[in-house]
């Protein structure tokens, strides 16, 4: 395949697809990039809101790594933002900070335009987009519910999944440009009459900050092993945001005075 720009394009897909073999995922299940990156490669991760035109920002200090997602994005953008984000920490291994805007899929940055294709490929490969159009397109054209179908089973926002409709559409010709223009808009209106959630298109920035993290874990095996003091445990917390951990709230409370 040839080269675009200083990039392999082919390069960057494989380390796609060496990515989710080293995860053990085959090409056809669904990616839950956020318990991946929290629980196999032990990277924190805060969806959060947050002013301006940001996707999410990737932060590392030596073997510590913080990934903040924009929360005021739809579901599905804020995945594939997270695939994004994991590109960064994965492959450039000497960057250390990087804020990141909301995605443009071809981005005029060269390190920005890895990291879509990346993420487009991670939680969807092509191997995937083939088998279930190979099912589901059989003696005629793509359809919205086929698409309907791929972002919900992949968790992939609409506009990305037209993007890689219009890649693999190159192999397999199975629509034509005007009829994916059709389709780009009302998604959430034929979600809702096909059957489907349509969680993947609505922001989530109605459930405040979300944490996936085993921040407050550590905090307590090291309080448990004697490693740091209860002041030093309670600042630790104070400062990751987990003054619940410390307090409770008052729904734990009223739940507990029920049992």
């Amino acid at each position: 395949m040839a080269k675009r720009n200083n990039y392999d394009y082919a390069t960057v897909i494989n380390k796609a697809l060496d990515a989710r073999n080293s995860l053990s995922l085959s090409s056809y299940e669904q990616v839950d990039i956020f318990k991946i990156l929290r629980d196999k490669e032990n990277v924190s991760i805060i969806l959060t809101e947050m002013k301006g035109d940001i996707s999410g920002f990737f932060l590392r200090k030596e073997d510590i790594c913080v990934i903040v997602i924009n929360n005021k994005n739809t579901l599905g953008h804020q995945r594939f933002a997270a695939a994004h984000e994991y590109y960064h920490y994965k492959f450039n291994r000497g960057m250390t900070y990087k804020i990141c805007p909301i995605l443009k899929y071809d981005d005029e940055y060269e390190v920005e335009k890895e990291a879509n294709i990346f993420a487009s490929h991670f939680l969807m490969p092509d191997a995937a987009l083939e088998y279930y159009l190979g099912k589901r397109v059989v003696r005629r054209e793509l359809n919205i519910s086929d698409l309907v179908f791929l972002e919900n089973h992949f968790m992939i926002s609409h506009k990305f999944t037209l993007n890689r409709i219009r890649e693999i559409n190159k192999k397999l010709n199975i629509t034509d440009e005007d009829s994916l223009i059709e389709m780009e808009a009302g998604i959430i209106g034929q979600a809702k009459r096909l059957g489907y959630s349509t969680d993947i298109y609505k922001t989530t920035s109605g459930k405040g900050r979300e944490i996936f993290s085993n921040y407050a874990e550590l905090a307590n095996e090291l309080l448990e092993e004697k490693k740091i003091s209860f002041g030093k445990y309670e600042q630790i917390l104070l400062d990751g945001g987990y003054e619940s951990s410390l307090f409770g709230s008052d729904e734990d409370n009223e739940e507990e005075n029920m049992l």
